[in-house]
């Protein structure tokens, strides 16, 4: 915390970078991965509310559980995202 600012400082824009040849530069126009994700959930229109998990690049999976136990399963926000959740490695 920066003192007698209230503003939180961290990391997590880390992976960014600015060399050109790399998958994750910063350039105009270009979306580049990070995990600086907050969700915000809307469903035929009316807002069902903001959700955030953390733990960094298993977040977008992490998310994606959080809708789906909303949506599919019809729990609560807090049920959502209480629930267990997996992490899809690969292979």
């Amino acid at each position: 915390m920066v003192p007698g600012t209230g503003i939180s400082l961290h990391n997590r824009g880390l992976g960014f970078s600015l060399d050109s040849g790399h998958p994750n530069c910063l350039s105009p126009g270009k979306r580049p991965y990070h995990t600086i994700i907050p969700g915000f959930l809307t469903r035929q229109g009316p807002a069902q509310g903001p959700f955030g998990v953390m733990d960094a690049y298993m977040q977008p999976q992490g998310h994606m559980r959080v809708v789906m136990n909303m949506v599919d399963f019809g729990l609560n926000p807090q049920a959502a995202l209480d629930a267990p959740r997996w992490q899809w490695l690969g292979g």
